[in-house]
């Protein structure tokens, strides 16, 4: 287990160009739990970023304009092909916060393996759920709900001295400091890829938890970009029943990763909002993902348009399948491009 505390640094340059426009605080805080562009830009960005370190990552939300404080954990155990990460990106006043679940890392054959091993496993009693995620996200559970309570409870998410707390310690630890200006009052879940799967079944325990009823009145919005199905049948339909008009899931053309699992693993399914991108950016789409009938299959498709679309004399051939189209930059462009022409309709 590794834990990282990013406090906020005083003195900190201003952002550059007209970023802190976006008022991205504002947006948040006045939400009413519906679709946001400035929101869906800089949660893609923050999904993007989840890559890199938690340092950079809370520099990049403050060049938003989203002054914060990030507490970051990662779990690793080879044996079970566990290795996830989450960022806690609390507002400096306390009252907005940005969960992160880090995607999948090319390089990382640990995470490939995580992402093909489809065995489902029982999610509580909302039913079948994609093993490997439950697994990786479980023993993270209590540690993201203690945080989060703190949050609740107007404190910082970030330990003093950059000390782990136990998670078992009262929310009123002497470790905590001094009140925030404002306890928790918007919460928003994101990731790309496999993150984005972890923050969708993240949001599905806070909502299925009695326990943790507090925490989900205040959250705002899940936004996932990329991010394959996570559930059977049963438990679809009790995700959209419970949070299903909170979910945005993103989809850039003909990325492969959300046509998975693929049905020769059974029957799995979307749930939420899905959007698509397109000319004027993201919009808003009635037809769910197609499901992809083999891994090793798609796989080599998905590799085959990534390396066509970089040689001169085939790169406009577009293949139905594509690993290319999966990357976080091409999420990043569009929500940049839907922010922008969104801006201009207001305009």
């Amino acid at each position: 287990m590794f834990v990282t505390n990013v406090q906020r640094q005083e003195g900190r340059k201003e952002a550059p160009g007209d970023s802190r426009a976006l008022d991205l605080l504002g947006k948040m805080e006045r939400n009413e739990r519906g679709y946001d562009e400035t929101i869906a830009y800089a949660l893609s960005l923050a999904s993007a970023w989840s890559y890199s370190d938690p340092q950079t990552l809370h520099d990049v939300m403050n060049s938003l304009g989203f002054e914060n404080r990030c507490y970051t954990i990662t779990l690793s155990n080879d044996a079970l092909f566990v290795h996830t990460s989450a960022s806690l990106l609390q507002h400096v006043d306390g009252s907005a916060a940005i969960l992160c679940f880090r995607g999948t890392e090319p390089a990382n054959t640990i995470r490939w393996l995580t992402d093909a091993s489809f065995e489902p496993d029982r999610c509580r009693a909302w039913g079948a759920v994609h093993g490997s995620l439950y697994r990786s996200l479980r023993p993270m559970e209590r540690y993201i709900a203690f945080r989060l309570k703190r949050a609740m409870s107007a404190q910082s998410v970030v330990d003093q001295k950059s000390e782990l707390v136990s998670v078992d310690a009262p929310v009123c630890s002497d470790a905590m400091g001094e009140p925030l200006k404002s306890g928790l009052k918007a919460l928003y879940i994101t990731g790309h890829s496999l993150g984005g799967a972890m923050a969708a079944l993240a949001a599905a325990e806070l909502f299925e938890d009695e326990a943790h009823e507090d925490i989900r009145d205040v959250v705002r919005g899940i936004y996932t970009y990329g991010q394959p199905r996570i559930g059977d049948e049963v438990f679809a339909r009790r995700c959209q029943d419970a949070y299903g008009r909170l979910l945005f899931r993103h989809i850039h053309a003909n990325d492969l990763v959300p046509m998975f699992p693929p049905l020769s693993t059974g029957r799995f399914d979307h749930f939420g909002h899905e959007l698509r991108s397109s000319a004027a950016g993201w919009v808003f789409s009635n037809q769910p993902a197609r499901r992809t009938c083999a891994a090793l299959f798609s796989s080599a498709v998905g590799v085959l348009a990534r390396v066509t679309q970089r040689l001169p004399l085939v790169g406009r051939l577009r293949l139905p399948l594509s690993w290319d189209d999966h990357a976080p930059h091409r999420y990043v462009s569009v929500s940049q491009r839907s922010l922008r022409l969104h801006r201009l309709e207001l305009d």
